[in-house]
């Protein structure tokens, strides 16, 4: 039977200690960034004594996993709204993948960075492999029927091996400049370009004509709505 904890920082169930931490995790995070990110930290202001995680998580690799897992499927959550929206507007769905890429790291900084930080994650953990494999499908299959001049992706499988494919350059441009413009952004390096309203300005002036130069740089090529690509 789960043990009912006491009032104030402590009250809740034991069996929501899960959600709890990841909450804990987040609220961390926002404040101090991963730099200031502690097991310790998040125990704390989950209510309960710095071994009770272990019991959900391991180790601190454990609690990041986690939140990294939640960070893939709220970029992807994003990026598939967006281009809903896109599709509905008679806009490019790849552009607003990118845009939401963009939101999404904006809305939470410190996500985005264990997302695609340097903290140790567990690679091997099965939530995150397929939330991450989602997110990345969803940029392949979005740059490939933007390059194919198709309204949405054809349904069916991404390939095996990505990096082998022949489109992989384009692939990898869409993301690195989508990423790299992200990374900027959130880590101040546009401050010095604006005057009061620091990413929020940055992002409204330059990231619409940064995404029109992507989608110019990744230019339709009939062709390729006739064949597949290589895998």
């Amino acid at each position: 039977m789960a043990e009912k904890r006491g009032a104030g920082r402590d009250g809740y169930h034991h069996g929501d200690l899960r959600q709890a931490m990841i909450d804990a995790a987040e609220a961390v995070l926002a404040e101090r960034g991963v730099g200031g990110f502690t097991l310790r930290e998040c125990a704390r202001r989950a209510g309960v004594s710095a071994a009770a995680p272990a019991h959900h998580f391991g180790n601190l690799a454990g609690l990041l996993t986690a939140v990294a897992t939640l960070g893939f499927d709220d970029l992807s959550d994003a990026m598939d709204a967006a281009a809903a929206r896109a599709s509905a507007a008679g806009g490019s769905r790849l552009a607003a993948i990118c845009r939401a890429y963009l939101e999404t790291a904006l809305a939470r900084p410190g996500r985005f960075r264990v997302v695609f930080g340097r903290r140790e994650l567990d690679k091997e953990d099965p939530e995150m492999q397929r939330a991450g494999a989602r997110a990345f499908g969803i940029l392949v299959a979005e740059t490939r029927a933007h390059r194919a001049g198709l309204a949405a992706p054809p349904p069916g499988p991404l390939p095996s091996e990505t990096a082998k494919a022949a489109d992989f350059a384009e692939i990898l441009l869409a993301w690195s400049v989508t990423h790299g413009f992200t990374t900027l952004l959130i880590d101040g390096q546009f401050d010095f370009l604006v005057c009061e309203d620091g990413g929020e300005a940055m992002l409204d002036l330059f990231s619409q004509r940064l995404m029109r130069l992507l989608g110019a740089a990744l230019a339709p090529d009939a062709a390729l709505a006739n064949r597949g690509h290589d895998g």
